[in-house]
């Protein structure tokens, strides 16, 4: 047999054995699962990662922004949704077979795609930043560890995700923290973006 032969049936043994453990820990992903009456507050949880309200927010943020810091920060946070939305349209995974897609709220087509897991990606992102520029606020650290434990578990729970698609999500996270760190849009870098939304003249200025 073929080494590509090997890695592809290795592959596919991976996914199958995702989708298995995946499906065994869909403890919410209907009513009538045996923890379905904790699929509220599940649902609590997917709203405080949503990517609408990633997205607005960051946008409404940016306007009242009052320093070039501020800018930078909401800025880079915009960097999520376009890396969730390329990884997603290129590896094309469906969501699992239990999963309620009539109940998730404001989807668009991308999100029929399972992986990566972009609520879990914005959980991990977003608590490592926090956690980073509010090293003396000891006692909301612990809190944010738990919103993002639960975030990510709450996702295969629901049945949204397979395993993987958390694992990858975590994954994608730190990485975009590392970029935002260490290489992404500082503050003169947000701003010379910013500007150039801010200078062009918009369809309705030319009426």
């Amino acid at each position: 047999m073929s080494k590509d032969k090997k890695d592809s049936n290795f592959y596919e043994h991976l996914l199958k054995v995702d989708k298995s453990i995946s499906l065994s820990l869909s403890l919410s992903a209907s009513k009538n699962s045996p923890l379905g009456h904790y699929r509220s507050h599940m649902k609590a949880l997917e709203y405080s990662c949503h990517g609408v309200f990633w997205i607005c927010g960051s946008i409404i943020s940016l306007w009242f922004s009052n320093t070039l810091q501020r800018e930078a920060f909401f800025f880079n946070l915009l960097l999520d949704i376009i890396f969730v939305a390329v990884l997603k349209a290129a590896i094309q995974r469906k969501r699992p077979s239990n999963n309620e897609s009539e109940d998730m709220f404001m989807t668009f087509s991308i999100d029929k795609m399972s992986c990566p897991s972009g609520h879990t990606s914005r959980a991990v992102l977003l608590t490592y930043l926090l956690i980073a520029s509010m090293p003396d606020w000891h006692l909301l650290h612990p809190v944010l560890i738990i919103w993002c434990f639960s975030t990510c578990a709450s996702r295969v729970l629901l049945g949204r995700h397979h395993v993987g698609d958390v694992l990858l999500g975590v994954i994608l996270g730190y990485i975009e923290y590392l970029i935002m760190d260490y290489v992404w849009a500082g503050p003169e870098t947000a701003d010379w973006y910013l500007n150039i939304l801010r200078d062009s003249n918009s369809v309705l200025d030319e009426l």
